[in-house]
C-alpha cells in the first residue's frame, strides 16, 4: 500500500496562538467533515482530500494531525471524556462525540495549541452545526477536562493481558485484538497495538533511478532522508512527495519496505510475460517493468488514473488495462509469471492508516478470503507450466495468508511451494506487515 502524507502539526504552531476566527473554525470542521465520512465507511484519505482543498497548508497539516490521531486514539479519548460527561456517555451523538475527541486530542496531544483556541474554535464547529445547547455542553466538558488536565491529569493505567483492556488503551476495536492474542499471544500483540499507534514515515524505492541517484539528489535538494539497515528504500517526512527531487522524472515509487521485501522473496524471474493481475496503485508494476514485459490490469476504474500516472512515470514500458482477474484478459497458458496482490483486510498496514481499524469486521475478512481463493483459481490456468504464480499480501490473517495458499495447493496439485512463505510481523522489523508465496506450476 502507499502512503504519500505524513502527519505533522509543526507548522500550524503560529496560527494556532490566535484566537478562534473563522481560520481556526474551518479547519475543526474539516476535521468533524473527515471523522463524519469515515463514520460512514468512506476512505480517510478520500475524505481528507475533499476536506481540506480549500484550506492553507498549515491549516490542511493541522485537519490530518487531529483527524488522524482521534481515529488512532478514539477508545483513549472516551476513556478519558466519559467521566467528565454529565449522564449517559451513549446518549450523546456521534458528531458531537467527535466534536468532543477533537478538542480533547488538541488538550492533550498538541501542546503548542493554546487551550483557549482549542476549546473556542470547536466549540464554534458545535454552535454551527447543532446549535447553542450542543456547544454549551462541549464548552462545560472541554473546559473541565482543560482545568484537570492543568492540575496533572494521571497517567492510564498501564493495560492489562486481557483483549479488552488492550483494546481500550489502544484504540483497537476488541474482537480484532481477541483474534490477535489467541493467534500471536498476550506480548506480541500489545506489541503490534503499540507499533500501530506510531505515526509511519514515507518509504520510497528507487524505480528509474537508482538508490545512489536518489541519496544524491536529496543531498543537494536538503531534503533530509533516512535508511534503516536491512531496509530497502529512503524514508521521508513532512514532505510533499510530488515536489521531490525525480518525482516528475519517475525516480522512484512509493512503496513500504515490508512490500519491497515480498517482492525480493518471490524472486520473480526477469525474461518473459509478466501478468500483475491487481496492479493499482501501480508501485510494484513500475519496479518490475524496467526488466521485462508487463501487463498490469485492475478492475477498479477509479483507480485506473493513478496507476495509469505511475506507469508513465516509472515504468518505461508496460501495457495498462482494466480487466478483473476473475476473468482474465490473457488466454490460458501465456503467462511466465502471474503476481496477484490480492485486495485483503490489510490488518498489517493498520499504523499507516488509522481509519482502517474501524473498518474491519470478522464478516469483512471472511468476504475477502472467499474473494481471494476465487483470484487464484482464476488466474492459475494462465500461468504456463514452469512459470510462477506469486501471491501477496498485507494482511496478518492466516486465512488470507499461508491458510489460503494450503487450500489453494489442494484443490490444484499441478501447482507447490518453490520456497517457504514470507511474513512480516510490523514490530519485529518496524515495517508493515506483509505474506508472500512462490508457487511454481510443474505440469
Amino acid at each position: 500500500m502507499d502512503q504519500e502524507r505524513h502527519d505533522s502539526d509543526g507548522d500550524a504552531t503560529a496560527r494556532e496562538r490566535q484566537p478562534a476566527t473563522d481560520r481556526g473554525f474551518a479547519a475543526r470542521q474539516a476535521t468533524l467533515m473527515v471523522l463524519r465520512a469515515v463514520r460512514g465507511q468512506e476512505a480517510f484519505d478520500t475524505a481528507l482530500d475533499r476536506a481540506v482543498g480549500p484550506l492553507a497548508d498549515a491549516d490542511r497539516r493541522l485537519v490530518h494531525e487531529i483527524s488522524a490521531g482521534v481515529l488512532r486514539g478514539r477508545n483513549a479519548l472516551d476513556a478519558v471524556l466519559t467521566p467528565r460527561v454529565t449522564g449517559d456517555w451513549r446518549r450523546v451523538t456521534e458528531d458531537v462525540r467527535d466534536l468532543l475527541r477533537i478538542g480533547a486530542y488538541q488538550l492533550l496531544h498538541l501542546t503548542r495549541v493554546p487551550v483557549h483556541a482549542a476549546v473556542a474554535a470547536t466549540v464554534e464547529v458545535a454552535k454551527r452545526e447543532h446549535g447553542p445547547r450542543s456547544a454549551g455542553f462541549v464548552n462545560a466538558v472541554l473546559r473541565r477536562l482543560a482545568q484537570d488536565h492543568a492540575q496533572g491529569l494521571p497517567e492510564p493505567a498501564a493495560p492489562t493481558t486481557g483483549p479488552r483492556d488492550l483494546a481500550k488503551h489502544y484504540s483497537h476495536p476488541p474482537w480484532l485484538v481477541a483474534r490477535w492474542v489467541a493467534r500471536f499471544g498476550p506480548e506480541r500483540t500489545e506489541a503490534l497495538l503499540r507499533h500501530n499507534t506510531q505515526r509511519s514515515a514515507v518509504h520510497l524505492q528507487p524505480a528509474r533511478w537508482t538508490a545512489d541517484q536518489l541519496r544524491e539528489a536529496f543531498t543537494a535538494a536538503d531534503v533530509a532522508f533516512v535508511e534503516t539497515p536491512g531496509l530497502p528504500g529512503l524514508a521521508v517526512r513532512g514532505v510533499r512527495v510530488h515536489e521531490l527531487p525525480g518525482y516528475a522524472e519517475g525516480a522512484f515509487v512509493v512503496q513500504d519496505p515490508a512490500q519491497a521485501l515480498a517482492l525480493e522473496h518471490v524472486a520473480l524471474p526477469d525474461d518473459g510475460l509478466l501478468w500483475d493481475a491487481c496492479a493499482a496503485p501501480g508501485g510494484k508494476a513500475a519496479r518490475l517493468a524496467a526488466r521485462r514485459a508487463l501487463l498490469a490490469s485492475d478492475p477498479r476504474r477509479a483507480r485506473l488514473p493513478r496507476l495509469v500516472d505511475t506507469i508513465r512515470r516509472a515504468a518505461p514500458t508496460a501495457w495498462v488495462v482494466c480487466a478483473d482477474a476473475l476473468a482474465a484478459p490473457i488466454r490460458a497458458a501465456s503467462a511466465d509469471v502471474v503476481l496477484l496482490d490480492v485486495p485483503c483486510s490489510a490488518t498489517g498496514t493498520i499504523a499507516k492508516h488509522p481509519d482502517a481499524r474501524w473498518h474491519l469486521s470478522a464478516h469483512r475478512i471472511e468476504r475477502l478470503a472467499a474473494l481471494q481463493a476465487a483470484l487464484l483459481d482464476a488466474v492459475a490456468p494462465v500461468v504456463r507450466a514452469g512459470g510462477v504464480l506469486a501471491y501477496l499480501t498485507c494482511s496478518l490473517e492466516d486465512e488470507e495468508n499461508s491458510g489460503q495458499v494450503d487450500a489453494f495447493l489442494g484443490r490444484h496439485a499441478q501447482f507447490r511451494r518453490s520456497t517457504t512463505d514470507l511474513f512480516l510481523f510490523p514490530p519485529d522489523r518496524g515495517t508493515d506487515g506483509a505474506f508472500a508465496a512462490r508457487l511454481e506450476r510443474v505440469a
